[in-house]
């Protein structure tokens, strides 16, 4: 994966973590920042030659460990690691356990917006 396709996607989590948790909670500054915080985890993950959704997880949840405002987000890192690449698997056309209705129309919406 090339810098480029690294960035769309870093924005893409970004928008899309923001976008979850607004509409989980209520929208809030802290998602904007976690958003970006896990774009910016996946980029370097990736780019560090990882591939795999599981060792993605691993590592989001790893790196997310580090973002500094936990409690006004309401989530942990496991949480938003793992919607990451739910939303990423939903992208791509995978079936995903467990996933809501409010999941697939979020996904339209972000990928209506790009």
């Amino acid at each position: 994966m090339d810098e480029g396709d690294l960035a769309r996607d870093a924005d893409w989590i970004a928008g899309a973590v923001a976008l979850w948790l607004d509409e989980e909670w209520t929208p809030q500054g802290v998602h904007q920042d976690l958003g970006r915080a896990a774009g910016d985890a996946y980029a370097r993950i990736r780019a560090g030659g990882e591939d795999e959704m599981g060792g993605l997880l691993l590592g989001l949840s790893n790196e997310l460990m580090g973002f500094g405002n936990w409690r006004e987000a309401f989530v942990g890192p496991f949480d938003v690691a793992n919607k990451v690449v739910e939303m990423l698997m939903m992208r791509e056309g995978t079936d995903v356990c467990c996933t809501t209705d409010a999941d697939r129309e979020r996904l339209d919406r972000l990928s209506a917006s790009d």
